[in-house]
């Protein structure tokens, strides 16, 4: 794809994504939400969290491996057995951190 071609294409996207967004901003600016697409909206940041961390574990160089060959799902496993017994943000990033790299030396 030449340059020009992707810089059309990146162009058109950020404009169909600002139109979509205005748009929507624009409908609710004047009227509240409907409980069920409020309700929605809840999931919207856990989900898009879990999906960049997802790719960040398992693609590799544009292919998705599903292999425990490397430290980072292992960190992964340490960060979310911290978060699941002490509920604290904090301290998921510190002990996920510190097992990554300490994992690294280890693979």
């Amino acid at each position: 794809m030449s340059t020009s071609a992707l810089l059309a294409l990146l162009m058109v996207v950020g404009l169909l994504t600002f139109l979509y967004r205005y748009a929507m901003i624009g409908f609710f600016a004047s009227r509240s939400l409907p409980a069920w697409l409020h309700a929605l909206c809840r999931h919207i940041a856990p989900a898009s969290f879990a999906a960049l961390t997802a790719s960040a574990l398992f693609v590799s160089g544009g292919d998705v491996q599903f292999t425990f060959d490397s430290p980072r799902p292992w960190a992964a496993l340490v960060a979310v057995i911290v978060a699941w017994r002490t509920r604290n943000v904090l301290a998921t990033i510190a002990a996920g951190m510190a097992a990554l790299y300490l994992l690294k030396l280890l693979f």
